[in-house]
């Protein structure tokens, strides 16, 4: 992209691989939305590579929802040029953005964020929220260790966090089995019925990541609800499997210090293997969702076997198996994810 200093507010365009007859001119503003982005992002590219402001000042520089006409992975580029001149401090460059797009949030920089939020009253009052790092780790002492909350930041909790603080309301689960089964019963009722509430259900990746997650997101004004497994058949599973006893003893012994941590985090009375409940802040399976699903709901087993027939493909942890399986089971639904589902979406 050219510019022609004798014709303000025009460009000129001519590609390198078409001759020099083949040139346009045209007015910036008569240009589609995208193209306009692409001529910002373009010019920010290059201020990232060269400019800076001067001694005495800084640069500011304010957009709204930049991912207006992005195709995804532009937008991706566009949310690193940002960062990029953000984070260099020789530039002098701030960066200020109204979003909602998720690419536009790292959650590992959620100190960063201020999240705003207007309430339903007859007179509506917006409400900016925000969180330090130092709030977090003030939520997780004695529970998580402070180095270990900078390292997760960086690993699997940066990666689901994201649109999580978009969402009116959060279920953190373990993992995508939990997630699958529960957006099933969401769509049972109604198609979408989850995400049409604002409820968006982020599976941790293990229940050791479940504080840290929503301590950042109860610090931030977001509510959340909360799953773990306790995990209570852990050592007649890992005997069935011919493990050695050392390392039987070490995942009872794992288990038992996850389970008393997540339970003290809740304030919640602390035992190895806690039974199943449906607590103010947090639910508790007292082994895991399948073990509870084959006891509980004898039709979604047989849906799963019905679906595993018919398809030719293995269950074992396959998301899309599972939401199919839990949508298509007869039956009623068991009466504890009943309850689950309501206290996720604050009923």
């Amino acid at each position: 992209i050219r510019r022609r200093p004798q014709a303000q507010g025009r460009i000129s365009l001519r590609s390198r691989h078409i001759p020099k007859t083949h040139s346009a001119t045209g007015s910036v503003e008569r240009q589609g939305h995208g193209f306009q982005r692409t001529i910002l992002i373009s010019a920010l590219q290059l201020l990232a590579q060269s400019g800076a402001a001067s001694a005495e000042g800084v640069i500011c520089l304010a957009i709204e929802e930049p991912e207006l006409f992005q195709h995804p992975i532009q937008a991706q580029a566009f949310a690193k040029i940002l960062r990029s001149l953000a984070e260099d401090a020789a530039k002098r460059i701030q960066v200020t953005y109204a979003t909602h797009s998720p690419y536009f949030l790292e959650a590992r920089h959620f100190d960063q964020v201020r999240r705003l939020t207007r309430s339903a009253d007859e007179t509506p009052v917006v409400s900016v929220h925000y969180a330090t790092i130092a709030d977090v780790k003030a939520k997780l002492h004695g529970i998580v260790d402070g180095e270990v909350v900078d390292r997760r930041l960086d690993h699997n909790i940066a990666d689901q966090l994201a649109i999580a603080l978009f969402a009116n309301r959060v279920f953190l689960v373990e993992g995508p089995t939990e997630s699958s089964v529960f957006y099933g019963l969401g769509d049972r009722l109604s198609p979408g019925s989850l995400e049409a509430a604002g409820v968006s259900i982020v599976f941790v990746g293990g229940k050791t990541s479940i504080p840290l997650a929503h301590a950042i997101l109860d610090s931030i004004g977001v509510p959340a609800y909360a799953l773990f497994d306790a995990d209570a058949g852990c050592v007649a599973r890992a005997t069935a499997s011919g493990k050695i006893q050392q390392k039987i003893d070490s995942e009872r012994n794992q288990n038992v210090k996850e389970n008393r941590k997540l339970l003290q985090y809740f304030g919640l009375d602390q035992e190895d293997f806690p039974a199943a409940r449906t607590a103010e802040n947090v639910a508790i399976l007292d082994d895991h969702i399948e073990g509870f699903l084959s006891e509980k709901w004898e039709a979604w087993v047989a849906a799963c076997q019905d679906l595993e027939s018919s398809t030719g493909i293995s269950l074992a942890k396959n998301q899309l198996a599972y939401r199919t399986a839990t949508l298509r089971a007869e039956g009623e639904v068991p009466e504890m994810l009943i309850q689950i589902l309501a206290k996720a979406k604050g009923e």
